[in-house]
């Protein structure tokens, strides 16, 4: 295995590192205010270094995963985006409407802060455009 080492690449890759481990950190504290019984802290303080050490981790991977040509975009990677976000959209709206259907269904009582859930949405559906994006552009490839 040829290993790269330019500045692009390693700059990357401790990216990659540097949100891993704010994300390990979010999480281990969240385990540690739910096993003290504080989680009403979770979603205020806690979540936030999870969801940014995540989004920093994978589009550093997704950087590295693409490769630097200078060539601009053709159509079918104009598509393959549209289509992700297609269907990023369907997916998280979808997800909504049977979490909230499930809610009403069993009539839960949730108190949710909504200007941290409105957040974590977007997070998600973030990374699902993402994800969606770099299958589909990397299905056009095989095909």
């Amino acid at each position: 295995m040829k290993f790269r080492t330019d500045k692009y690449y390693l700059v990357n890759l401790c990216l990659i590192i540097l949100g891993l481990a704010l994300a390990t950190s979010g999480i281990i504290n969240i385990f540690r205010n739910i096993s003290d019984g504080n989680p009403e802290i979770f979603l205020r303080a806690i979540i936030f270094p999870v969801l940014i050490g995540l989004g920093v981790s994978m589009s550093s991977f997704f950087r590295i995963l693409t490769p630097r040509t200078g060539v601009a975009w053709d159509e079918r990677t104009k598509r393959s985006v549209e289509k992700a976000g297609l269907f990023a959209f369907l997916i998280l709206l979808g997800f909504m409407i049977a979490s909230a259907s499930i809610a009403g269904a069993l009539q839960l009582n949730l108190n949710l802060n909504f200007s941290s859930a409105v957040i974590v949405l977007s997070y998600i559906g973030i990374f699902l455009w993402g994800i969606l994006a770099f299958y589909f552009d990397r299905k056009g490839d095989l095909e």
